[in-house]
């Protein structure tokens, strides 16, 4: 983004959607009507120091985190095919004409370790602020993409583990190592360059995002990090700082239920290892927590029109 107009509206929104009034006092503003950007600077670098003068984090350790996520439900780009096209829009998100933030690609026909770097400074690492901004916008960009592929991939931070660690599953849930020499992720090769969304799941319908579609965004995440052993609606609707009934009310507004949402993502995980032949019916009931094959069998077929033995065929989901 060469334009701070982006920045400012998701500012906005940041400000609009804050459980509370003294956060929503504190959150900076971006004139909206701001096209200019420092010579040289990328405008989420000037945003992430206007973040860092208003001492918001100090009082909401996940701000960055946030912000990536949503910066992504609100300015999703046009064409992300596949992994590398995510990585490169992570890039492009700081961006100057210059473009001094890029990707390398090291591959060994096995795993793909794809590191984030300054090419005026390689030795320089992103700091916690922008790779915390990249995880949750990468994740929440890229969710269609690796559904069913989050527990093979291992993402590098260059940072100290927080004190927050558990709120990071709400935004990206993968396997995470901090204190790491660069911000980069591995996984295996052969998915890199494969289109690999098997079912979409979007919860930002046309219009203004409202808080419905973080909480279905963030339980979805929650979720997602633990199929075979989920938290129950009154569990992760403390996870998610609700009332249950709050929970429930807002994951209806987005368009879903605590039921269903689990089995959407227990489905899409299932296709993702029955159509690339991870493993077998049986296996994939048990490894994702049904009581029997058979309910297991039953509810794949409601989900997507023929059996998990036909999965094992190849046949997935797509693109509409």
């Amino acid at each position: 983004m060469y334009s701070l107009k982006p920045h400012a509206e998701t500012m906005q929104t940041l400000r609009r959607l804050m459980p509370q009034k003294e956060l929503r006092k504190s959150t900076p503003r971006l004139p909206t009507n701001s096209d200019t950007v420092t010579a040289g600077q990328p405008a989420l670098i000037q945003v992430l120091r206007i973040l860092e003068d208003s001492r918001l984090s100090e009082k909401l350790p996940e701000l960055y985190l946030e912000y990536g996520q949503i910066m992504a439900l609100q300015n999703p780009p046009a064409n992300t095919e596949g992994l590398t096209d995510l990585f490169n829009e992570m890039c492009r998100q700081i961006s100057t004409p210059d473009h001094p933030f890029d990707l390398h690609i090291l591959d060994d026909g096995q795993v793909s370790h794809c590191e984030f770097f300054w090419k005026n400074d390689p030795v320089r690492v992103p700091s916690q602020d922008l790779s915390e901004i990249l995880l949750a916008y990468g994740f929440t960009v890229g969710h269609s993409l690796i559904q069913g592929l989050t527990d093979q991939i291992s993402v590098f931070l260059p940072y100290p583990e927080p004190e927050n660690r558990e709120e990071y599953r709400k935004y990206a849930p993968m396997k995470l190592t901090f204190n790491a020499p660069y911000l980069a992720i591995r996984l295996p090769s052969e998915f890199l360059a494969q289109q690999l969304m098997i079912r979409p799941m979007n919860f930002h319908a046309n219009g203004v995002l409202r808080p419905a579609h973080l909480i279905a965004q963030k339980a979805s995440n929650i979720l997602r990090s633990d199929l075979s052993n989920p938290p129950t609606l009154g569990e992760l609707s403390e996870m998610l700082n609700l009332t249950e009934r709050t929970c429930k009310r807002r994951l209806q507004e987005a368009g879903t239920h605590y039921q269903q949402l689990l089995a959407d993502l227990r489905l899409i995980q299932a296709s993702f290892w029955l159509s690339r032949r991870m493993c077998n019916v049986s296996q994939a009931a048990e490894r994702l927590g049904y009581s029997s094959v058979a309910n297991f069998s039953k509810a794949f077929k409601k989900w997507s029109g023929y059996s998990p033995t036909h999965a094992k065929q190849g046949r997935t989901f797509h693109r509409d």
